[in-house]
């Protein structure tokens, strides 16, 4: 017991390899006892043969036997001819009239000849008008003194304006009323009023 307890190392070791050597034994003999042996069978395979296909020898095409030909169909019989429908007598067509000759457009009327321009007035026979002014008047195209005397207020608020420095003379000088009297010829009622008058008025 003292030897074990010294050499108890050896002892573990020794154990071990008797428990492998057992086991390496015991355990081949159980495996070559259950391991059977498999007979061979008596009567040995043959191997697979490959089916080999029938072969026809294909017949000469002349020793074919001719296939009989259909049988010609026989055709319809034509239908019967259509029996013509009775034809209307068609009216005579009346006979085209004949064209009317076309008409002539009327030429159009010549165009009046138009009326003379009316003379113009002599401006400057109004009391405070003067050659300038009288170029400013008949370049907003009034000439002459019925012109003048038919302005309204409203007129004269568009017309006063464009006479520059004679803006206000149309008021100032009472230009609208001797207008009227000029239009009119009433040169003693104008020269009553206003004065001499400064020339002669046409047609008086």
């Amino acid at each position: 017991m003292v030897w074990l307890q010294e050499n108890w190392i050896i002892a573990v070791v020794g154990l071990v390899v008797a428990v492998v050597l057992l086991w390496w034994l015991f355990g081949r003999n159980k495996a070559e006892e259950i391991e059977t042996p498999i007979a061979p069978s008596d009567e040995p395979k043959k191997p697979l043969e490959a089916v080999k296909p029938e072969i026809i020898a294909a017949e000469p095409a002349r020793f074919k036997p001719k296939e009989p030909a259909p049988a010609p169909v026989a055709a319809p019989p034509p239908p019967p001819p259509p029996v013509p429908e009775p034809v209307a007598e068609t009216p005579l067509a009346p006979e085209p009239e004949p064209a009317p000759e076309p008409t002539r457009e009327p030429q159009p009327a010549p165009e009046p000849a138009p009326a003379p321009a009316a003379k113009a007035d002599n401006l400057q026979l109004l009391k405070g008008v003067g050659p300038k002014m009288v170029a400013l008047l008949n370049g907003l195209g009034v000439t002459r003194f019925q012109q003048i005397a038919d302005w309204t207020d409203a007129d004269v608020a568009v017309i006063d304006p464009q006479l520059g420095a004679f803006q206000g003379r149309i008021a100032r000088d009472a230009i609208v009323d001797q207008a009227g009297y000029l239009a009119r010829g009433d040169k003693a009622g104008f020269e009553a009023k206003y004065g001499a008058l400064g020339g002669e008025l046409q047609g008086s």
